[in-house]
């Protein structure tokens, strides 16, 4: 773990921002104590990190609310990952954050958790917006009342935000087009299952899959495009369903639930080449035992941790994000595996 400012006033015996002011040459502290925290400081190799970069104004707490648009994810289990190691790291600066589930793709729920977030002292809102008029209106709204709300991994259209962080979907959608084009190696069929695109971002990436497949000759031929729900049990008898109607299908290519998707290749009864989303437990032993040829990160944790630092840094020392912060795309092999 990294030394942070709480480690250095704790072996220094001082407070937290008699550590920052020392280290910062502010003055107000013993030349004789500023000098110790300086010599423990680079003793515990200490190096400011992203996050904890200034110190709040102790007279005023920040509240973050986090609203999220389903619950039982794995891809979102990894992003409150990351959220959470931002909350433990800004919690000596006067911040918190809190977490509002929501039921799958419920706006009007999503509705109430905003309400109810701002009615709870809620300084900032994170949130994985659903297409919705009324959330569309309430967000724009509070744009209006200079309220700042972060868009996490995903985007709405003509409605804008104080930063928005995700993927670069359309883009996403033709990595993995192109990469199954490579695998699969000759003619064949292929087959596509994204989220609900009620999400506009699962949207873009269903028309970068189609763009790539459209506008390149390329031997693959794309069979369908298969819409999923949050719902593990039907989707997978809806691929199961899909993938036995289709039996011409050599190749998937699949976003969703890496441990349901895993299942769905176990019970095929002919091979069939994949390439999977995300990079959850399920989807590591998927290539290393070669059920899954190859995967697509989105960087889930870091988008959730760069939600939080976006407006720390905004409450701290005012820096105005950028407007759309991409995260970039890695593919990931067997061979890419420790």
């Amino acid at each position: 773990m990294p030394t942070t400012l709480k480690d250095i006033a704790a072996a220094a015996g001082v407070s937290i921002g008699t550590v920052d002011r020392a280290l910062k040459n502010r003055g107000r502290v013993n030349p004789q104590v500023a000098e110790k925290i300086k010599e423990l400081a680079k003793e515990m190799d200490y190096h400011p990190n992203k996050i904890a970069s200034g110190l709040v104004n102790r007279s005023r707490k920040h509240k973050i609310a986090v609203i999220l648009h389903i619950t039982g994810n794995d891809f979102f289990d990894e992003i409150i990952k990351g959220i959470r190691k931002a909350e433990r790291e800004i919690r000596d600066y006067g911040m918190s954050v809190q977490i509002y589930p929501c039921k799958d793709f419920d706006a009007s729920m999503q509705l109430a958790n905003i309400e109810q977030a701002i009615a709870e002292g809620a300084n900032a809102i994170v949130i994985v917006p659903i297409n919705s008029t009324d959330v569309s209106k309430k967000i724009r709204q509070l744009g209006k009342e200079n309220f700042p709300v972060v868009f996490l991994n995903t985007y709405l259209n003509r409605v804008s935000c104080f930063s928005s962080i995700h993927c670069d979907y359309f883009r996403s959608g033709r990595i993995g087009a192109m990469l199954l084009n490579l695998i699969a190696h000759d003619e064949g069929h292929a087959m596509a299952f994204f989220p609900s695109t009620v999400m506009l971002g699962n949207n873009a990436r269903k028309e970068g899959c189609m763009d790539y497949f459209h506008s390149n000759p390329c031997p693959l031929r794309l069979e369908k495009i298969v819409e999923l729900s949050n719902n593990k049990e039907s989707n997978y008898d809806l691929m199961i369903k899909e993938l036995t109607k289709h039996k011409d299908v050599g190749s998937i290519l699949f976003c969703g639930d890496a441990k349901m998707g895993v299942s769905v290749l176990d019970s095929i009864d002919r091979p069939l080449k994949a390439v999977f989303y995300d990079f959850a437990d399920e989807t590591r032993q998927g290539l290393k035992s070669g059920r899954i040829n190859a995967a697509i990160t989105q960087a889930p944790r870091d988008q959730g941790y760069q939600s939080i630092n976006v407006l720390f840094q905004y409450f701290t020392s005012g820096k105005i994000p950028p407007k759309d912060i991409l995260m970039d795309s890695q593919i990931m092999f067997k061979e890419s595996i420790d």
